[in-house]
Parts: structure tokens; C-alpha cells; sequence
């Protein structure tokens, strides 16, 4: 790697991950409201599926998130 280049930016759905897990977001529109403030575009058509809708917030609950 050169010395100026930066690590690649993860995914939105990876990044949604590891906020949903982060404990920082109580529910997937905070979530999403989050992926926007670091630049990420187009978050809630990324984040539209069912399974993975589920998959959040299972990870935000058990993250203790409040």
C-alpha cells in the first residue's frame, strides 16, 4: 500500500453492520440517519430488504442500544 493511500471504505450494508452491533443507534432509521451523516448514499433503498431490515434491528436489540 503507498503511504498516502487511505483503506477502502467499507460497503453500506458491512458499515450498517457495524453500527447496528456498535451500540450507538437505538432503531434502523437512527441507523440510516447515520449512514447519511458519513456520506453513504441511497441507505434506505440499500438497507430494504426484509431479511436484512430483521437482521438490524436483531443486532441494535442486542446491542443494548437505548
Amino acid at each position: 500500500m503507498e503511504p498516502d493511500a487511505q483503506p477502502a471504505r467499507p460497503g453500506v450494508v458491512q458499515r450498517a453492520f457495524e453500527i447496528a452491533k456498535s451500540g450507538t443507534v437505538a432503531d434502523v432509521d437512527a441507523l440510516n440517519a447515520q449512514l447519511a451523516a458519513e456520506g453513504y448514499e441511497n441507505c434506505t433503498q440499500s438497507l430494504a430488504g426484509r431479511s436484512l431490515q430483521l437482521q438490524l434491528v436483531r443486532m441494535i436489540l442486542e446491542s443494548g442500544a437505548r
